[in-house]
């Protein structure tokens, strides 16, 4: 007996034993990979952030380099590269500590030098940077240990706002050699191949520290490897999604309006693009050179429906000419100045200007195709017919629309118009790209406006955000432009249900450092 129980207690041992060994090996085992390839419709045309002014491409940028500085969802400015920063009573000089530490992809110090390096690089003419004149007027750089100095010729107020932005995205000094650019940055994510309209391969950066105050995750991406995957059709884009060989796809309105309320599915949209819609006039031709007439209108304009039925929901209404959620933005102090949907006093307001059933005021609703704004401009047709405006709609595609629209805001005379547009940006700031005289498509107004849009450039602060509301406020009680809608237009993303963290941040950047796929 006593051997017999010696013989198992010696068994016993050696299978715990055993056990501990297999535990421990299952310990050791490295995690499973994780994974995510994303379907876009087109390719992006360069990884170079100064060399490039398309959204696809710098929504890549995005993910390999980091900014000088980030942006709240509230729209205020936040730490980046540099950890804290000064501007000069003047406004003509910005200094910025750099963070320590910060190591580029290939293992080199990213440090103050390497940004006087970008901003020199990104203002000289010589780099053919398509958003150089964004970076303001920046007339030289200096470093005095981990301080870089940027002197402006003049106050420029969104030059913080604009480092923020995916277009200033900062390179390592290593990813230039002569004419060759190999994409080394400090991002949360390494350049690993890329395939021309085919893929992108990245992955994550082990040693990633966050700063972006839109992302929670503190350090490395939770992905291990993110693939970019052109497929241009959207039919082919939806069945990759729908089959699981992809796990994000752009998605067309249409089909998002379907994955919405699909269990299986996740849909994005753009709430912080910047993006704001509104509708303009000819306001040079009579009678829309009327105030009242172009308030009747805006009056007519059923913003809910377009937002809840043309763009499936998908989208909110503005009430402000720049989009929510940026530097100085009030909602409620520009619903305090705009016209409200009240077809009744547009009625009264057109009747006292001598139009009713037996005087229809016949207009031309110049706009452009896009997915979702067809269906709007057939909804805003049947609203100002409401209200006696015979609206005829006359369609272009967006590039020959734009062109055109220059020469018919130009006209004195003729047929009036009403038109809609859409402009995006990290500042109120593309109010003065908008309006200054001769102004976007030529629809400056005067030098009243003129002066104001000039003041906010050289201010900054509340001084600043004052002067905008000023600005908004002439545009609106004056009728020049009818917010509609934010965002605009159909930068939006679905995923399978799996997908948890995804976000997308100002100017549609795609954020994955919080994503995490579910097994």
């Amino acid at each position: 007996m006593i051997l017999r129980t010696t013989l198992s207690r010696q068994a016993i041992r050696r299978s715990l034993a055993a056990a501990l060994v297999a535990a421990t090996a299952i310990v050791a085992l490295p995690a499973a990979a994780a994974n995510l390839t994303v379907a876009r419709s087109v390719d992006a045309d360069s990884l170079d952030p100064q060399k490039t002014g398309t959204t696809q491409s710098l929504q890549i940028t995005n993910l390999i380099f980091d900014t000088l500085l980030t942006m709240d969802k509230d729209g205020s400015v936040h730490p980046g590269l540099a950890d804290k920063w000064t501007v000069s009573d003047d406004g003509k000089t910005y200094a910025f500590t750099i963070r320590d530490g910060v190591k580029c992809h290939d293992g080199s110090n990213f440090d103050a030098a390497a940004v006087k390096f970008n901003v020199d690089r990104a203002v000289d003419p010589a780099t053919v940077n398509p958003n150089a004149s964004a970076w303001g007027p920046v007339s030289g750089t200096t470093v005095d240990g981990n301080v870089v100095t940027v002197k402006l010729s003049e106050p420029y107020g969104p030059f913080t706002s604009f480092l923020t932005n995916i277009q200033s995205s900062l390179v390592c000094p290593s990813s230039v050699s002569g004419a060759e650019f190999k994409p080394i940055g400090t991002g949360p994510f390494k350049f690993v191949g890329w395939t021309r309209n085919d893929s992108i391969q990245l992955e994550a950066n082990g040693e990633y520290k966050n700063v972006n105050p839109l992302i929670q995750n503190p350090g490395k991406p939770y992905i291990d490897k993110l693939t970019l995957k052109v497929i241009p059709e959207a039919v082919a884009r939806m069945a990759a999604l729908r089959s699981g060989e992809v796990d994000m796809a752009e998605p067309s309105l249409e089909e998002a309006g379907d994955l919405k309320s699909d269990a299986g599915f996740k849909v994005y949209a753009a709430d912080l693009s910047g993006q704001q819609m509104v509708a303009a006039f000819t306001w040079k031709i009579k009678p829309l050179d009327n105030p009242d007439i172009r308030k009747a209108i805006g009056m007519a304009m059923n913003r809910d429906a377009y937002a809840n039925i043309a763009f499936e929901g998908l989208v909110g209404t503005g009430n402000c000419p720049v989009a929510p959620n940026l530097f100085a933005t009030d909602e409620a102090l520009c619903a305090s100045w705009g016209v409200k949907y009240d077809p009744e006093a547009a009625k009264a307001l057109m009747v006292k200007a001598g139009y009713g059933p037996d005087h229809l005021l016949k207009v031309k609703l110049l706009v452009h195709k896009l997915p979702g704004w067809d269906q709007m401009h057939q909804i805003m047709q049947q609203d100002l017919a409401a209200i006696g405006v015979d609206a005829e709609i006359e369609t272009r595609e967006v590039a020959a629309f734009f062109d055109y629209m220059k020469g018919v805001n130009e006209k004195t005379d003729g047929e009036p118009a009403v038109w809609t547009m859409g402009m995006s940006g990290v500042d109120p700031d593309y109010l003065y790209f908008l309006w200054k005289r001769p102004g976007f498509v030529n629809m400056g107004l005067n030098a009243d406006l003129d002066a104001m849009l000039e003041q906010q450039r050289q201010l900054s602060g509340d001084a600043r955000a004052a002067k905008i509301h000023d600005i908004e406020k002439y545009l609106m009680e004056n009728a020049y432009a009818i917010p509609l809608l934010s965002p605009g237009w159909g930068w939006l993303m679905a995923s399978s249900a799996k997908i948890d963290g995804f976000k997308m941040g100002y100017m549609v950047s795609l954020l994955f450092n919080d994503v995490k796929v579910a097994e």
